[in-house]
């Protein structure tokens, strides 16, 4: 029988393992540190457009992207189903009373004032929502900080959630090189939803201070924007299009006009960017194509 060897202690060995273990939580470190970079380098975006509450949207109420839901909108086309319910996605609705599914809001009637700089400027807005890409206003050019008017009506997805990430509206002045940030405000998205929600238009309506990037200018009263928030208006209804063949689009007197694909490509020829026509597959074609 053979006696049993025993392992000799390695001092080398030893401090190599700790000299691997700490390089590895140095580049743990640094790759976490300088997240937005090494995500730019390797897909072109700072960002990771995705969360927690994403994953279980797709997963538990979307089947891994299988099924959408739409052909619930079948059971609430009935005139006796309830208004806010009619020809809507029962899925996503019920998605959106749990907290996983988003709220289309819009953001409207927006001003801003008092902000923190001398003079005139060119200004203007940044919106973030959660994962998703930052939305910019039109720039307002040549303002006085004192009251600034924007024209556009921005559109946020939100969830009625504690997870979902906050709404950052963020005033910023743009320079000859690059931009700086004057102030912000941070909303929480159940707020915002709430507010959207309410029936009341001076409910919907808010004002807000701004926290000053910055604070070598002194000001004697803090930046303010005032927003009204509100469910969709938009007179085409876009959530609501179940064709994936239908255009749909807005005349002057808020009528809504729907075409499909063919026709419209047929009535708006394809054009490149100094406005002549080019060629095209015909849909028809491509129709026959697709089901062969």
């Amino acid at each position: 029988m053979g006696v049993p060897t025993l392992s000799v202690f390695n001092p080398m060995d030893f401090v190599t393992e700790i000299l691997v273990t700490a390089a590895v939580l140095v580049a743990l470190i640094f790759l976490w540190q300088y997240r937005g970079r090494v995500m730019k380098v390797l897909t072109g975006d700072d960002k990771l457009h995705g969360s927690f509450l994403d994953g279980i949207w797709c997963c538990c109420f979307q089947c891994c992207g299988v099924c959408t839901g739409d052909w619930t909108r079948n059971l609430t086309m009935f005139q006796c189903c309830p208004r806010r319910l009619r020809r809507q996605n029962l899925v996503k609705v019920v998605g959106q009373l749990l907290g996983m599914s988003t709220y289309t809001v819009e953001l409207r009637n927006i001003v801003v004032g008092d902000l923190p700089y001398d003079g005139r400027g060119d200004v203007y807005l940044s919106v973030e929502c959660a994962a998703n890409p930052a939305m910019m206003t039109a720039v307002a050019e040549d303002k006085q900080a004192k009251v600034i008017h924007f024209p556009e009506i921005l559109t946020v997805r939100a969830r009625n959630n504690l997870l979902e990430g906050n709404v950052t509206i963020t005033a910023k002045r743009m320079n000859v090189f690059g931009s700086e940030d004057l102030c912000k405000v941070v909303i929480s998205p159940m707020n915002i939803v709430h507010w959207a929600s309410q029936t009341d238009e001076s409910d919907k309506i808010k004002r807000f201070q701004m926290k000053t990037v910055s604070f070598d200018l002194e000001r004697e009263t803090p930046p303010w924007i005032l927003v009204e928030f509100g469910q969709p208006m938009e007179v085409r209804d876009i959530d609501n299009i179940r064709s994936v063949d239908t255009i749909r689009t807005a005349t002057r007197d808020n009528q809504a006009q729907e075409f499909n694909v063919a026709t419209y490509k047929h009535t708006y020829y394809l054009l490149d960017a100094r406005g002549h026509a080019i060629d095209e597959p015909m849909e028809e074609d491509l129709a026959e194509v697709r089901s062969m």
